[in-house]
């Protein structure tokens, strides 16, 4: 794979073009509070999880079995996950890590999507608790292979336009240093300005009759505040990580 910045670039922008569709789609669910309550599942007598845990983490169980994990970008939200079944398909990695699983940010992930859902849905009820929280996985799964695909390939193209800065700053822990160096604040305006377009584009053809519609702030605030800042701490985390002298 090649990490010239430009076609890294245009990776993550299809990336933030189907999280942006997932992300609409959850919204013609109400936010459910109830799915997201612990022992309110339905699932099974005296089970103590939310339908949101069990259903995310019944996804994750199937996935690990069929190799999901294996790809770097994709981290998973829980740990104690059963041993995969098959390996995919992939190119040579470029990566220079020992373990992905030091760069997994998905904790914050679940916890800023969370806080997302009353602003994105709404706090009623619509009854229509196992599609929501169908919708949150598909969501939360997108969310993360985004965030995490930046976090590793950014952060390695980054590394190597400037090896010795990179390595120093690594060296001295300073972690302002590095978070400094990765921050290209012209870049995120950008990445806000073509999100807030695409959720315009897409929407301009819907129907408010049959559609709720979504007020593109609530998206670029999250871009801006979660997705964007997560990425940068993956960068660092994986900077840090990096293995020294390749």
């Amino acid at each position: 794979m090649t990490l010239r910045l430009e076609t890294i670039a245009a990776h993550l922008a299809g990336l933030e073009e189907t999280l942006i569709y997932k992300l609409l789609d959850r919204a013609q669910f109400a936010g459910n509070p109830g799915a997201y309550r612990p022992g309110h599942s339905r699932f099974r007598p005296n089970e103590a999880s939310s339908l949101f845990e069990l259903r995310l983490h019944f996804q994750e169980k199937l996935d690990t079995v069929f190799g999901r994990y294996l790809i770097p970008e994709e981290r998973p939200f829980h740990l104690g996950l059963p041993l995969p079944r098959r390996v995919p398909f992939q190119n040579e990695s470029p990566l220079v890590i020992h373990d992905f699983e030091t760069v997994n940010v998905t904790g914050a992930i679940r916890s800023d999507y969370l806080a997302l859902l009353p602003v994105l849905c709404g706090e009623g009820d619509d009854g229509q608790w196992g599609s929501a929280v169908e919708h949150d996985v598909i969501c939360l799964q997108a969310l993360s292979r985004r965030i995490h695909y930046g976090a590793l390939y950014v952060g390695e193209s980054k590394y190597r336009e400037a090896p010795d800065r990179f390595a120093q700053l690594v060296t001295d822990g300073d972690d302002a240093g590095l978070l400094a160096a990765i921050t290209r604040s012209e870049v995120e305006a950008k990445v806000l300005e073509r999100v807030r377009a695409k959720v315009q584009a897409v929407q301009a053809l819907s129907d408010p009759a049959l559609r709720r519609l979504v007020d593109p702030d609530r998206i670029v605030d999250f871009f801006r505040a979660t997705i964007i800042p997560l990425t940068k701490e993956g960068e660092i985390r994986y900077l840090y990580q990096r293995e020294p002298g390749v």
